[in-house]
Formats: C-alpha cells, structure tokens, sequence
C-alpha cells in the first residue's frame, strides 16, 4: 500500500518586477496558509518520506515551507523540472520513479494538472485551490503501477476550512 500526497502550490503574488510565471513567490496568504496545512498534515500523517516538487518559485517555497515543518531531513526534498506545470502523464511518471522503499510521499506541483490528476488516480472530480492538499491511498507495492489501479481519496483539505477550525 502507497500513500500519495498531492498538494498545489500556495497562493502567489503576481509582483511587478516578475516579468515571468515561474519566477513568482508566495504571496502573504501563501505565506500563511502552507504553514497552516503542514501543521495538520504534521498532526494526523500520513508523513511523506520524500517531497517532490516543482522548482517553480511558488512551488518551491511551499514544499520548503512543508519539509521544514515535518522537519524532513534535507535529503528528502527534491524538485523536478517536469513538475512545472506538469500533465497527468508527468505527474504520474514522476510518480512511478519514486523508490519503491518510500511508503508515502507529497508531489507538490500546479493546477490544472493536480486536480486532473486526482481525478484520473480516484476519480475524485475535486477542485484544488491553492494549498489545498489531497491523499490518495493506493493499492500498490511499486510506484510504478500508479496508474494500473484505482487509488482511494481519504481526505482532502484546503487552506479555509483549516483555518476556520484553528
């Protein structure tokens, strides 16, 4: 059994002086929100083994801010060029060339390609704002076989309802 986390980047701020998309940081409710949603995902699990991440800024803070607060080793973390606005394919291959050693593990990447994604893996029609953050169990041994079978949504989380509950 594999446990998949799949979260969307925090919201970013689109600043004057950033002229392109993949340069874009967290804006101040990005800034609020990751902190928000690794301290759920820290208190009730599944902890991710290994975060993968797209490189994008946005992305990268928000799995920085989600490693640091799991307080991951730093070999954990990773980012992966192919996550940037990624299709289902990618996804799913980025997926399947995790170790199969890792039991449980966060892709942090971008919409539209992270709820198109959760809806191939599960069927799960979910839409997926920003910081929002979805597991997926899957019944595998190897990630490789991430798409062979249908996974199930266990629980999916978005940045308003945690904080209308802390």
């Amino acid at each position: 059994m594999k446990n998949l986390l799949i979260m969307r980047h925090a919201k970013s701020a689109y600043p004057p002086d950033v002229a392109d998309d993949f340069d874009r940081p967290l804006n101040s409710r990005g800034q609020k929100d990751a902190p928000r949603i690794v301290r759920l995902l820290s208190s009730f699990g599944p902890t991710p083994e290994r975060i993968v991440s797209s490189p994008a800024v946005r992305a990268k803070e928000t799995a920085e801010v989600m490693a640091a607060g799991l307080e991951a080793a730093a070999e954990v973390l990773f980012f992966d060029e192919r996550l940037y606005l990624a299709s289902t394919d990618l996804l799913s291959q980025v997926a399947g060339e995790l170790p199969d050693a890792v039991t449980s593990a966060l892709i942090v990447a971008h919409n539209p390609g992270v709820e198109q994604w959760i809806d191939r893996l599960c069927g799960g029609n979910v839409r997926m704002p920003t910081a929002g953050l979805a597991a997926i169990e899957l019944p595998i041994s190897r990630w490789i076989d991430v798409e062979r079978v249908r996974g199930q949504l266990q629980w999916l989380v978005v940045p308003r309802l945690v904080k209308s509950i802390t």
